[in-house]
């Protein structure tokens, strides 16, 4: 059982410091819909300090459960490149203290970088190019596994949409998760990057043994623009319907950058029942 099933079906958000959100008002905003833990997320170039991030939380009454480990073009975890896989796994140790100074020993880590100019791949050449990396990724995780032991730590490993080399398929990272056979890796299952590839309701039943942490969102089925549940074309009843039926008790963490005024404005709508059932909480 993955690790953060401990924490049972509740919500959280993200937190993003360093862009041009009100931190502590964006935090309880999304605390008063109904979230009670979050995930740090940082700019790089603008990171604050440990203090300043548990104060944040704190302020808006929640506490870290995870980070979301950096990523982007600079980090790619099923490189073929050896000594650059090398480089991936200290910088997810460095980000596992991170996460267990922040209180929550939980990080996500994409399996592979952005495309260039995060160009999204066609079926048939994002399969071929899995296929190459598959065995790069094991590697990794095997030895990211024998990081997370030693550290205490989690890494989630997160399906992605078309624009990266390796991760369309929940259901194949799913097998290669599973594969590694330890506690330190589990899958971070995102609905957004699930819609956009398949069935994300589907994606839930083939992938419900090892999700460890479950990202939020929602789309028009093509651009990963993390909408508001709801607020796109994914079926949440039928997605609701799946968690049930896995009875999954992993964290649902709203990786919404909807800014404060606006959630404000939808936590007066109600949304925060309407979360708890787009999620099967409660």
């Amino acid at each position: 059982m993955p690790s953060s099933a401990n924490l049972g079906p509740t919500l959280a958000c993200i937190a993003p410091f360093g862009f041009t959100f009100d931190i502590r008002r964006f935090l309880r905003a999304y605390a008063q819909a109904g979230c009670t833990t979050c995930q740090f997320y940082r700019n790089e170039q603008n990171p604050p300090t440990v203090r300043e991030a548990l104060a944040a939380a704190a302020d808006a009454g929640l506490r870290f459960d995870s980070i979301h480990g950096v990523f982007g073009y600079h980090l790619d975890p099923s490189s073929p490149d050896a000594g650059h896989r090398a480089h991936c796994l200290k910088v997810y140790e460095d980000e596992g203290k991170l996460a267990k100074d922040l209180g929550g020993p939980l990080v996500v880590v994409h399996p592979a970088k952005w495309n260039e100019n995060r160009r999204e791949m066609s079926r048939p050449e994002v399969e071929a190019s899995s296929r190459e990396r598959w065995p790069h990724l094991a590697d990794f995780l095997s030895r990211l596994a024998e990081t997370g032991e030693r550290l205490g730590v989690t890494y989630l490993i997160e399906n992605q949409p078309l624009n990266c080399p390796l991760g369309h398929d929940a259901a194949a990272l799913a097998s290669a998760v599973r594969s590694i056979g330890s506690p330190a890796i589990a899958m971070c299952l995102d609905s957004g990057h699930a819609h956009i590839t398949g069935d994300a309701a589907e994606a839930v039943r083939a992938c419900a043994d090892v999700i460890g942490y479950l990202h939020i969102h929602d789309n028009d089925g093509k651009l990963d623009d993390h909408r508001m549940p709801g607020d796109g074309t994914l079926d949440w009843g039928a997605f609701a319907t799946a968690l049930r039926e896995t009875q999954l008790g992993a964290v649902r963490m709203l990786e919404v950058f909807y800014d404060e005024a606006k959630v404000e404005g939808l936590n007066a709508g109600g949304l925060r029942a309407r979360l708890a059932a787009q999620c099967a909480i409660g």
